[in-house]
Formats: C-alpha cells, structure tokens, sequence
C-alpha cells in the first residue's frame, strides 16, 4: 500500500533534511521554527498530520533546539501546544517511519 500525500511526503523530507544535516546549534533555530509553522498548514486528505511524532524526534535529536524553542517561544501558544506533547521517542519514531514507507520517503535518520 502506498499512500498519496504529496504536501506531506515533501514535508517529511524536508524535516528529514533539517534534522541529518543541520547541527544542534542555535543558529539553526529559525529553520526549525519556519518548518514547524509551515508543517502545521500542511493539508492531508488520508492520514493524520502526525506532528506529535514529528516533535518527539525532534524532541530527541535535537534536544537543545527543542528547549529553545520550548522557553523562547513559551508566549506563543502554537509552540506551547507542540512542545508540550509528551510521546515516547521509540513509538513515534516507528510510526513516523512507517508513514514514511508508505509516502515512499526513502532517507532515514
């Protein structure tokens, strides 16, 4: 089974892209901030955005960027409500990368 979701394939790959290749700096903080608003408005038509799965990778792979985001953005309450979501990494990462299959995302972290 395979799944057609163009917005969202791009999307993960995008999010793939960022959390391979950029480092755990805060200099990268806007490209995290600028892709978690626009994964947000991603529009799906047959699954669920899982932005909870999204953040606990993050959440796990980028750990300073994450806290920054979680104390520098704690007034906006776009960001409070997805830092706040407390998934156990290893359940997130499986569906995620589940998902990923199905949407023929290929690169894996």
């Amino acid at each position: 089974m395979t799944l057609k979701e163009d917005e969202l394939k791009a999307a993960l790959e995008k999010f793939d892209f960022l959390i391979v290749e950029l480092p755990d700096k805060k200099p990268f903080i806007p490209e995290f901030i600028h892709f978690i608003s626009s994964f947000l408005r991603t529009r799906t038509t047959t699954v669920h955005l899982p932005i909870e799965d999204v953040m606990a990778v993050l959440k796990q792979k980028k750990p300073f960027i994450f806290s920054e985001i979680k104390s520098e953005y704690k007034h906006n309450i776009l960001f409070t409500i997805v830092t706040d979501i407390n998934i156990e990494y290893y359940t997130a990462y499986k569906r995620l990368n589940e998902l990923k299959r199905l949407l023929g995302v290929t690169k894996r972290y």
